[in-house]
């Protein structure tokens, strides 16, 4: 078995996961709101959840997203474009681009200056090439310390993505806050795309069948089956194995 040190996503990895993008407009459907395709997140618009997910899953995620508190402040302080179809990109993997100017307020009001969230206005609904140039005109006005990042991520963002998949998925009340958790991992990062056809999404439908009759315990074998779409992308296979083990981690503790 891979050692979990192994495991651990490299700055290289983070940046070539990013970049590989879905389709954005291909998720629309399951995300309720602005289209996108997880990875760079959209944000669902659906009541936040009231339970939590554990702390080792919300460290996976801005792992995956970010990489850890000093490449954050490094390269992702100031807003970034993630190329493809991602808008211009603040905080740990917040998409201006797909967001709206009251959700934006509502989630950095209090926590970033009001200017900054001002600034960022031009910068919704510009998705694609677009939003290339818009990141670079406002590199030296946006500035989102780690501490502001992880709250608005924290108290905010992942608490509707938890929601999103309480209600994407049958009987989530049956698993554990890692389990549940390792679920909201691979929906902010797919989208909640259960019900999609086709053979790209042919595990995130039987995880949705498996969650239905409970067989909790298959459901890690479909996210390492997921590996498969993604043979040289080592930073996506690393963290389905990730989610993996911790959705695994789940079962046993709970």
């Amino acid at each position: 078995m891979t050692d979990e040190t192994q495991l651990t996503i490299t700055e290289e990895e983070l940046e070539q996961a990013r970049s590989e993008r879905e389709g954005m407009e291909t998720l629309e459907p399951y995300l309720e709101g602005p289209a996108d395709d997880g990875t760079e997140t959209a944000q669902p618009t659906g009541p936040a959840s009231g339970r939590m997910i554990s702390a080792a899953a919300f460290d996976l995620i801005v792992e995956f997203e970010v990489s850890n508190k000093a490449l954050y402040s490094k390269k992702y302080r100031a807003p970034i474009w993630p190329e493809g179809a991602s808008g211009v990109t603040i905080g740990i993997g917040y998409d201006v681009g797909y967001t709206t100017e009251q959700l934006l307020k509502a989630d950095f009001g209090g926590v970033i200056p009001g200017s900054m969230i001002a600034a960022l206005k031009p910068a919704i609904g510009v998705k694609g090439a677009a939003a290339r140039q818009v990141a670079a005109n406002l590199a030296g006005s946006i500035d989102v310390p780690w501490e502001a990042a992880i709250e608005v991520h924290r108290d905010k963002v992942i608490p509707r993505w938890t929601g999103l998949v309480e209600r994407s998925l049958p009987n989530t009340d049956a698993l554990s806050a890692d389990g549940l958790g390792a679920l909201v991992s691979l929906t902010y990062n797919r989208g909640a795309s259960f019900n999609s056809q086709g053979d790209r999404y042919t595990e995130m439908r039987a995880i949705k069948e498996h969650m239905k009759k409970k067989f909790l315990s298959k459901i890690s074998a479909e996210f390492r089956s997921m590996k498969r779409i993604w043979p040289n992308v080592v930073g996506l296979q690393k963290r389905r194995e990730r989610e993996a083990r911790l959705f695994e981690q789940g079962l046993r503790t709970s």
